[in-house]
């Protein structure tokens, strides 16, 4: 077996230090940990995948995990909301009015300086399946674009009457909605103290 030749190089002082303290929390050597580490970073490469999208990528599925989310198919999803829609409107709006209260209560509830730029990122990123999304704030308003022509018509209405209901728990009033298949259009103003 030929013999493996190694290179010094440099780094920052802190970053070798917390290295360090991983490696050894992991019971691996620093130089076993560190070799690892450079080895998957070169596969991801290959790939043709980055490192930090790998990161950012894991980190939005932990995210939406945390947030109560599941993977589930579309076209399923969709199917399942026509269904429910149909045979009971009234219970399958409420259903999502009670969850989109309860979310936003989640975030409220959970410490950040901005419970609803949390909400705001998180539903940006969990929403991939919108081919449009925009959420704008302004002062004591917030207006939200929605578009998709894959959501079938109760899928629209039911997503709008979740956000309503967010938005209402985050203290917001006086909507102005335009919902048809596939596009949202709200605007809505903060409650003044």
């Amino acid at each position: 077996m030929p013999k493996i030749r190694r290179k010094t190089f440099a780094a920052r002082e802190d970053l070798i230090e917390r290295t360090s303290a991983v490696a050894k929390k992991k019971g691996f050597s620093f130089y076993a940990f560190l070799n690892e580490n450079l080895q998957q970073t070169l596969q991801a490469e290959e790939m043709g995948i980055s490192l930090r999208s790998l990161i950012e990528e894991r980190g939005l599925l932990k995210a939406a995990k945390e947030s109560s989310f599941v993977l589930g198919l579309e076209t399923l999803w969709y199917e399942m909301a026509d269904i429910a829609y149909d045979k009971a409107k009234r219970r399958a709006l409420n259903s999502w009015v009670e969850s989109g209260a309860w979310l936003a209560k989640r975030y409220v509830s959970s410490g950040v300086k901005d419970p609803f730029l949390a909400f705001k990122c998180d539903f940006e990123a969990f929403t991939w399946n919108a081919s449009e999304l925009d959420i704008e704030t302004e002062k004591e308003a917030v207006s939200i674009r929605i578009i998709s022509p894959k959501f079938s018509e109760s899928y629209t209405f039911l997503l709008a009457a979740f956000l309503e209901s967010a938005l209402k728990t985050f203290g917001y009033t006086r909507f102005t909605n335009d919902v048809t298949r596939g596009t949202i259009r709200m605007k809505a103003h903060r409650r003044k103290s």
